[in-house]
């Protein structure tokens, strides 16, 4: 089976749920393993989206505008989804990375 993130993050949740199942007398491990079980959902669907949109080259961007300036404190990005038919669509998302 070749190896990718999707992968690891799959037998990582069924690792999750047999320890979910086998601690479930402890109050502790139960928490932490839920926890765990949510962030690696969670980490699940951003790796999806990073495949359907691929991210990638915005987060390069980002990358090399804080070399240019390290105080920048925005970055205003506006992205094309598609040709506009009628009127323009617009959303406005924003999102701390701190």
């Amino acid at each position: 089976m070749k190896t990718t993130i999707k992968n690891i993050l799959n037998e990582t949740q069924v690792s999750t749920e047999r320890m979910l199942l086998y601690h479930s007398d402890n109050k502790m491990l139960i928490s932490y393993f839920k926890d765990l079980k949510q962030n690696l959902v969670y980490l699940q669907e951003l790796t999806d989206m990073e495949a359907r949109y691929n991210l990638t080259p915005i987060a390069d961007c980002i990358e090399e505008l804080l070399e240019v300036d390290s105080e920048l404190t925005h970055i205003d990005f506006s992205i094309q989804l598609k040709e506009v038919i009628s009127e323009k669509k617009t959303v406005k998302v924003n999102a701390k990375l701190f």
